[in-house]
């Protein structure tokens, strides 16, 4: 990093690392109900186990903000020994983490990176911030009649990004939010890590 480069004067070009979530509870859920309508597709029977999953779907708060499941504690584990033998934080000269308020993202920054809002964290992240500008898109944000709810949402945290005295930084959201503001015709895998530029000028 540039050493006339201070927390005080933000630079307008960043380094930003955006890291899906782990599976929640409601991405297991949502694999049953495609098992269990793919089942029905063709003619068989969906087991037990998959209609009860996804039976739960219909409470729409307990998906809304899920915990990550077991095979999601898996995936933690997994990557954060990857990224600890790698240094990732250290190599990458991190200083800022923000997350989504919602339990899934806010696990898996912490498993992930050893870091939560507000105080938790690990060399060199000196700043850790939960924001609601990171929610996945709300069931209103799918209506079509509020598709410019999320754009703006996320213009927002665009410009709070840009606002950042910080030139890497790492981010632990949802997989509609990035593929929205990203523009992609697929979504992140769970943890998986991307790293982009951001220009806020452009």
């Amino acid at each position: 990093p540039d050493a006339s480069a201070t927390l005080d004067s933000p630079r307008s070009i960043k380094t930003v690392y955006l890291i899906r979530h782990a599976e929640s509870e409601e991405n297991r859920r949502i694999a049953s109900l495609s098992r269990v309508t793919g089942s029905l597709y063709k003619f068989s029977l969906p087991s037990s186990k998959d209609i009860f999953s996804a039976s739960t779907l219909l409470n729409v708060p307990a998906q809304v903000d899920s915990d990550v499941s077991s095979v999601g504690e898996r995936q933690i584990q997994d990557v954060a020994i990857k990224l600890k033998d790698d240094d990732f934080l250290a190599k990458h000269n991190i200083s800022l983490v923000a997350h989504s308020p919602l339990k899934r993202a806010r696990q898996t920054a912490e498993g992930m990176l050893g870091c939560a809002a507000p105080d938790t964290m690990t060399a060199p992240v000196i700043k850790v911030e939960e924001t609601s500008l990171l929610i996945e898109k709300t069931p209103a944000e799918w209506l079509p009649y509020n598709s410019g709810s999320l754009a703006s949402r996320i213009g927002a945290f665009e410009a709070w990004l840009g606002k950042q005295p910080h030139d890497s930084i790492a981010i632990v959201g949802h997989s509609q939010f990035f593929k929205a503001m990203l523009g992609l015709s697929f979504k992140f895998g769970n943890c998986e890590v991307w790293q982009l530029t951001f220009n806020p000028s452009s």
